[in-house]
């Protein structure tokens, strides 16, 4: 009865051990408030450079209401597939300092016409292409990559806004 006595007071005494050390692991430890704020503000000079076309996607509009129908993820696949055909044909996508964009194709002279090109602005920390669709260029994290997503559509209205592009910057 002793020997029985004894090994319930060790085993609760381990029990109660192991219960706070439990405890104490499943602890978190808090964040300093001004750590907490730190967030990834991209600039413009962050934007400059070449870039080189790593990923492509269709995701459905955040602003859609409604599930999409398969038929309209099936249009928004197709045209994905038709505009990364089109950045695909590019070597890279070059961002000037001094506010100009230019898409180069293989075999293009540098200072020679460009097939598609024009000028930029930059406004809440994302970088925007002057075009009708109006792509935004938008840098998650300090030396990651460039994603482009479409807030302005040409004649209809999904497809273009559920274009997503991920570019990798070239060293």
């Amino acid at each position: 009865m002793q020997n029985r006595a004894r090994a319930s007071r060790i085993a609760a005494s381990f029990l109660a051990v192991g219960c706070v050390s439990m405890a104490a692991a499943l602890t978190v430890v808090p964040v300093a408030p001004a750590k907490a704020q730190e967030a990834y503000l991209p600039a413009q000079q962050d934007f400059v450079g070449k870039w080189k076309l790593s990923s492509a996607t269709s995701r459905p509009p955040r602003d859609m209401k409604t599930a999409p129908t398969p038929a309209q993820e099936a249009g928004a696949t197709m045209f994905q597939e038709t505009v990364t055909t089109l950045y695909a044909a590019f070597d890279y996508l070059e961002i000037t300092a001094d506010g100009r964009y230019i898409f180069h194709r293989p075999g293009d002279p540098a200072s020679g016409p460009c097939a598609r090109c024009g000028t930029w602005s930059f406004s809440r920390s994302s970088l925007w292409l002057k075009l009708d669709t109006a792509p935004r260029l938008d840098i998650q994290a300090k030396g990651s990559e460039m994603q482009m997503t479409f807030t302005a559509e040409t004649d209809e209205t999904s497809k273009y806004s559920w274009l997503v592009f991920g570019w990798t910057k070239i060293k």
